[in-house]
């Protein structure tokens, strides 16, 4: 029993671990750095160009880090989101 409790506190120890993006000032000490994320959850790029749905709104639209094309939407209730355009 004590060996199932200590390989469960182990497993858990184990997966909350993360690993931690540093980098070094200029006296040589190491500083965490926080990642950044993109508003839409995607390291997203603007191309320059719109979509306009049937309704006649236009949406700039943007390029995924996987190249993929999508607009930002944003639902009756406020909620961000992507909508992914098919060609």
């Amino acid at each position: 029993m004590k060996k199932i409790i200590l390989l469960a506190a182990l497993f858990l120890a184990f997966t909350v671990l993360k690993a931690q993006t540093v980098k070094v000032d200029a006296s040589g000490n190491y500083i965490a750095v926080k990642a950044l994320k993109d508003s839409t959850g995607t390291a997203a790029k603007p191309t320059g160009k719109t979509f306009t749905d049937t309704k006649g709104n236009t949406y700039p639209v943007m390029i995924s880090k996987n190249g993929k094309l999508f607009v930002v939407r944003i639902s009756k209730t406020g909620n961000k989101y992507n909508q992914y355009l098919k060609l």
